[in-house]
């Protein structure tokens, strides 16, 4: 009766003969005895079908059927390669986009417990004008604005409290006491760019004042502010916190919407549709000074 044909197992350790040149070789590399390696290449050599030419040294090479046999393996070990690093190969990034307020107070605690709940890195870059990016150098926006702009789709993650704050030397030199009614006559930073736009900066560009800065980035404007240039509208949860900032007893500002957008084009991605449904979640659990949506 005919030796079974030799199966992967045995191409694989023809294979391994063969790049060792050697039975000894070839069992260091599989980490077994040389023994049970040379009754693995009889049991393929068995009823008289040789595979290898052996020399007075011990050295092996592949006879005519070995080759054939050889030149099998190597290609089945490169399929198999192929398909290893295609099905092991990481996910893209999902590529978060937003300003330095956000990426400060909410998504540089958040994209981590996402990346490890999803097995999905996050990349995240900071942009003052956000609304000049390009669509396709991003797949998630986060942003303060009023709704998802034209071709977009998105979920409204919550309300940023907003209140005006200025620096004590400000208080003083303008002798501030109580309550402002307006901000006629006081210096005021407001924002530009894109962040202008919020509902929350098109409020206090109706409330009057002598702009002294503008600026698309909150951090700089909290900065400006405690240098003492005037008044700013920033958020509560960061500004509350710092001790160079007294709140001003003045008008009321509206909160500010912060909006999880994607392209509608790419909305259907799996991770990309996930993190929309995630994130408002997660920006109403983890922000005490962030009001969730209702």
């Amino acid at each position: 009766m005919a030796a079974p044909f030799p199966d992967w197992n045995d191409l694989h350790d023809i294979l391994l003969i063969t790049d060792a040149g050697s039975l000894s070789g070839a069992a260091r590399i599989a980490g077994i005895s040389q023994s049970t390696m040379s009754r693995r290449l009889a049991a393929i050599e068995a009823n008289g079908q040789p595979v290898f030419l052996r020399d007075e040294m011990g050295r092996m090479k592949p006879n005519a059927r070995g080759r054939e046999l050889v030149a099998a393996a190597r290609e089945m070990a490169a399929a198999y390669d192929r398909v290893k690093a295609r099905l092991t190969q990481a996910a893209p990034p999902l590529r978060v986009a937003s300003c330095a307020m956000l990426a400060d107070v909410f998504l540089s605690a958040c994209l981590p417990v996402w990346a490890a709940r999803s097995d999905s890195a996050a990349e995240l870059s900071v942009h003052d004008d956000l609304m000049a990016l390009p669509e396709d150098s991003y797949d998630v926006l986060v942003a303060p604005m009023a709704a998802a702009p034209e071709r977009s789709t998105g979920q409204m993650l919550g309300r940023l409290a907003m209140a005006l704050y200025a620096a004590p030397s400000y208080v003083a030199q303008y002798r501030i006491r109580g309550r402002l009614d307006t901000l006629e006559g006081q210096g005021v930073i407001r924002a530009s760019k894109a962040l202008a736009d919020a509902e929350s900066f098109r409020w206090l560009a109706r409330q009057g004042g002598n702009v002294t800065m503008l600026s698309p980035n909150i951090p700089t404007m909290a900065e400006a502010c405690a240098a003492g240039l005037g008044i700013a509208l920033l958020p509560v949860e960061t500004a509350g916190q710092d001790a160079r900032l007294l709140p001003i007893d003045g008008p009321k500002s509206p909160s500010c919407e912060i909006w999880a957008v994607a392209d509608a084009a790419g909305a259907n991605d799996p991770r990309i549709a996930g993190f929309l449904k995630w994130a408002r979640g997660e920006f109403r659990a983890s922000h005490a000074g962030m009001q969730a949506a209702g």
